[in-house]
């Protein structure tokens, strides 16, 4: 949790702004493999992720890790661009 606290705090923060409780978890493991596991887990019924990754043509095509995540995940997935 270290490595991400400031990142964490700052989401925390601008939830609290609008009214909004969040909990955040930080788990290993690959990303998509873990992610779909936590969703079965948990019962989830939406995933919203960011269509932004860091790949040299994200301006192009819609990041490896959102695409896999849209087409795997065990529930609806809402992409914010």
């Amino acid at each position: 949790n270290g490595v991400f606290k400031e990142a964490l705090n700052k989401a925390r923060e601008m939830a609290a702004a609008k009214g909004v409780c969040i909990r955040s978890h930080v788990m290993v493991g690959h990303e998509v493999k873990t992610i779909v596991e936590f969703i079965k887990q948990n019962g989830f019924d939406l995933l919203v992720i960011g269509f932004m990754g860091h790949s040299a043509v994200y301006d192009r095509v819609m990041g490896s890790t959102c695409q896999s995540l849209v087409r795997l995940a065990p529930c609806a997935v809402l992409v914010v661009k």
